[in-house]
């Protein structure tokens, strides 16, 4: 009877394992794409000047552990919304850094821009592991409406992730910003074979 229940625990003990392997998320997985989904969401603040720079990389480093050689300047790549259609935009941004951009400024900015309605879809991978890191990949269309014109901009971002103190850690994000250029991020791949994104959401 002893042997019986040993046999059954053993069994019962290697499918748990089996399934938990299997599944779509680990517990560390849950975590990295969450940081991811949180980056992005703040990233999309930013780039429609809801963030100033030193407020969104707070945020960004509240929501996600960083590895020790990570290059902030990487976090203030992102598109920008349609600026050319409106000059008064252009001139309070120009010969500026915009890293210096005060909140006041960003309110002047977002209220010369309020004719215009920018719509956001990001889509984020599952997590790949090539044995020694991982890498996250999002990808976002983002439509400017404007008097009835329809403007899009199309951006891809690969974040690596490294085990640095036994936890892993965002070592680089690598954005690709292709304009209108669809095509660019409608067939990606990783080793040669699609990549599988699993999240999508709109802001």
């Amino acid at each position: 009877m002893g042997r019986n229940i040993i046999i059954v625990f053993l069994l019962l003990l290697m499918f748990s394992s089996f399934f938990t392997g299997c599944g779509i998320f680990d517990n560390s997985s849950e975590e990295l794409l969450r940081e991811v989904k949180a980056i992005e969401e703040l990233s999309n603040k930013y780039a429609n000047f809801y963030l100033s720079t030193d407020t969104y990389i707070e945020k960004v480093k509240e929501v996600a552990k960083f590895a020790d050689e990570f290059n902030e300047a990487e976090l203030i790549i992102t598109y920008r919304p349609k600026l050319e259609l409106f000059p008064d935009a252009i001139n309070m941004v120009k010969r500026k850094n915009l890293a210096l951009l005060t909140e006041e400024q960003l309110k002047e900015i977002r209220n010369t821009l309020k004719p215009v309605k920018t719509e956001i879809e990001v889509q984020i991978s599952k997590v790949y592991d090539d044995g020694k890191n991982k890498y996250i990949f999002s990808k976002g269309k983002v439509v400017t409406t404007y008097k009835g014109h329809f403007y899009y901009d199309y951006y891809l971002r690969k974040y690596t992730f490294i085990n640095e103190g036994n936890e892993w850690k965002i070592m680089d994000i690598n954005t690709q910003l292709y304009g209108r250029n669809y095509k660019q991020v409608e067939n990606v791949t990783y080793r040669n074979e699609p990549i599988e994104f699993l999240i999508k959401f709109n802001q």
